[in-house]
């Protein structure tokens, strides 16, 4: 019993510490009211969400993988990309197609 309680007390669970995530906020003004849009970021997900309805714009993301931006993505509420590698270099936001880009 005392082996078992050595050797169980000597194991070391070696688990990476998770990527942070980033998060940010971008808003624009359509009619006289602002819309916000969450953006975030991590290395796994990334999604740009309207979270007002003001303005018609869609929500927009894309990612970085291997150095290369990819193509952008939109929808009208929630633009998403996942995958369960863990590759995502960056992320760039926007909430309109000609808006100003938020890099993360």
């Amino acid at each position: 019993m005392v082996g078992a309680a050595v050797a169980a007390a000597s194991m070391v669970a070696l688990v990476a510490a998770p990527a942070s995530a980033a998060t940010a906020d971008l808003s624009r003004t359509c009619g006289g009211v602002k819309t916000h849009y969450d953006a975030y970021s991590s290395r796994t997900l990334v999604y740009t969400q309207k979270t007002g309805t003001s303005c018609a714009g869609h929500a927009w993301v894309r990612v970085k993988t291997n150095g290369t931006w990819k193509k952008w993505i939109h929808n009208n509420s929630k633009a998403t990309i996942s995958n369960s590698t863990g590759n995502f270099e960056g992320s760039q936001h926007k909430s309109c197609e000609t808006c100003t880009v938020k890099t993360l």
